[in-house]
């Protein structure tokens, strides 16, 4: 599947920001890139994708589901 390119609610351009994404987020999370991370509801633990949401000025929820739940399956095939 290709990378999202723009929003699909509001329309902002995301496809710049993907490369960055993917790169930060492994430099961040080292060995445990891809590893689940639970929660139990009681406390509410900031995430390395949050942080690098905000580095990339991503604050609606929408654009940031879009690249969050985005899965690359050109990698699989």
């Amino acid at each position: 599947m290709i990378i999202p390119v723009r929003c699909m609610n509001c329309g902002k351009l995301l496809a710049d920001k993907w490369l960055y994404y993917q790169r930060r987020l492994q430099e961040l999370q080292g060995d445990s890139y891809g590893k689940r991370t639970y929660f139990d509801g009681t406390t509410l633990p900031k995430t390395k994708e949050a942080e690098v949401m905000k580095e990339l000025g991503l604050t609606r929820y929408c654009c940031r589901k879009v690249l969050l739940t985005h899965v690359d399956l050109q990698q699989k095939i």
